[in-house]
């Protein structure tokens, strides 16, 4: 009983030199009872609880030691990661308003307007609805069967593709080269169907007599001998369709005139036109191959023919895409200005976690600059409030303009202030190093 109420008297005697605060986040950020509180990088402290608010938040509960208290109005607080090598090693870092500021009542809560959750990769995914995620899921299957077992094939397709979209914007390029004369040409062939059209009725008489003429000469010898019988029963009535034929002689006749002139001008043409023909004959030979091809599921028909059920499968998942990217549009807006310093932090960070010894990595550890005082014969350790005033070191500069990461560059294109589309009206381009404020 005695060492119970000695170890309880140590507890009460330890939490007597501290201050208890509560810091309310959007999210937890999967911290658990027992993590670190920081400031300027050294242990200041622990979470002694974590409760869900009545509005949905997380009310993390903090004890800070007491020479790093009390805290003071306008203090902030922000959830970190110790580093990449830990996934749920978090702890809550605070940066303390100045001193001159009015103390906080121990137990005092700290609003969510002055605290920063950590960013999970996974609080973005869930931006998707179920139906995104399923139509992105079918999606993605569905291009995985479209392009199963033909790989060789959609190879194929494409190499051949820009040979033959040459060669048409060559054929295109040949054909309009003479638009005039071309365009005459069509308009008088235009009138000679239309006068053609006139006397249908006899022309297709004539041509249903030249057809079975040519079947019955072209099938077989016997079939031939057999034509022959019968030639005086076809002269016949060939005349007939000749004499069927005799009212469109006018209109041929004024066709042959109308022509005369256009004909000049096509023999030229056609005679270009020749080299044009016989380049386009390997071209429309890939393109025969690019559209029908022997055997299934091989060529652009069948892809053409697989599209429905694409379509169907896809008609949700893009519209719910759609509309997702519109909403992300101001977020994205936002974040890409900061892009060229996330990928400079990841690669520094990168490097410095490389290196390591006998201890481990080298980053385990933080640098604090001016933390003691020295008399000329020793070194005594300052309060964590005071680290860091005559190195000219700077806290809460949670405001940055893009590129400010870096010392300010004499062209103005760092730190990054716009008032075009990647204007941010949130930062501020006095926080940079080196700057005063």
């Amino acid at each position: 009983m005695l060492v119970v109420a000695a170890i309880a008297l140590v507890l009460v005697l330890r939490d007597s030199g501290s201050h208890r605060y509560r810091l309310v986040f959007t999210t937890a950020g999967q911290l658990v009872k027992g993590d670190r509180v920081r400031i300027g990088g050294t242990p200041a402290g622990m979470i002694t609880s974590i409760e869900l608010t009545k509005d949905g938040q997380a009310e993390i509960g903090v004890r800070v030691d007491e020479r790093f208290g009390p805290l003071r109005e306008g203090t902030t607080a922000t959830i970190r990661q110790i580093g990449l090598t830990s996934v749920a090693g978090r702890y809550v870092d605070i940066s303390p308003a100045p001193t001159f500021r009015p103390a906080l009542d121990d137990g005092a809560t700290i609003s969510g307007d002055k605290t920063t959750p950590i960013v999970d990769l996974d609080q973005l995914f869930n931006t998707l609805d179920g139906k995104t995620r399923k139509g992105l899921q079918q999606f993605i299957d569905g291009q995985a069967s479209w392009y199963e077992g033909k790989e060789q094939e959609a190879n194929a397709s494409a190499k051949a593709l820009p040979a033959a979209l040459s060669g048409l914007d060559q054929l295109a390029a040949e054909v309009s080269a003479d638009d005039a004369n071309l365009t005459r040409f069509l308009v008088k062939s235009g009138e000679a169907f239309g006068a053609l059209a006139e006397n249908k009725e006899q022309l297709t008489d004539l041509i249903s007599n030249t057809r079975a003429t040519t079947a019955a000469l072209g099938s077989d010898t016997a079939s031939l001998d057999q034509a022959l019988q019968h030639v005086a029963p076809a002269l016949r009535k060939g005349t007939d369709a000749f004499i069927a034929l005799r009212p469109a002689l006018k209109e041929l006749r004024t066709l042959v005139n109308v022509s005369g002139p256009a004909t000049k001008d096509l023999a030229p043409y056609a005679k270009q036109l020749r080299p044009v023909l016989e380049e386009a004959v390997p071209t429309f030979r890939q393109l025969r191959q690019m559209f029908a091809q022997p055997g299934a599921s091989n060529d652009l028909l069948d892809a053409l023919q697989d599209l429905p059920a694409l379509n169907r499968l896809t008609k949700t998942g893009f519209a719910e895409g759609e509309k997702s990217l519109k909403q992300s549009t101001p977020i994205f807006s936002f974040v890409r200005p900061y892009v060229p310093d996330l990928v400079g932090w990841v690669r520094d960070f990168g490097q410095v976690m490389a290196t390591y010894d006998a201890n481990g990595h080298y980053a385990r550890t933080l640098p604090v600059f001016d933390a003691y005082s020295s008399d000329g014969t020793k070194l005594t350790p300052k309060p964590a409030i005071d680290r860091g005033r005559d190195a000219n070191l700077k806290t809460g500069q949670l405001r940055r303009c893009p590129g400010a990461a870096a010392r300010a560059l004499p062209d103005g294109s760092a730190p990054f202030v716009d008032d075009g589309p990647l204007a941010n009206p949130d930062c501020d381009p006095a926080q940079r190093p080196g700057a005063g404020g």
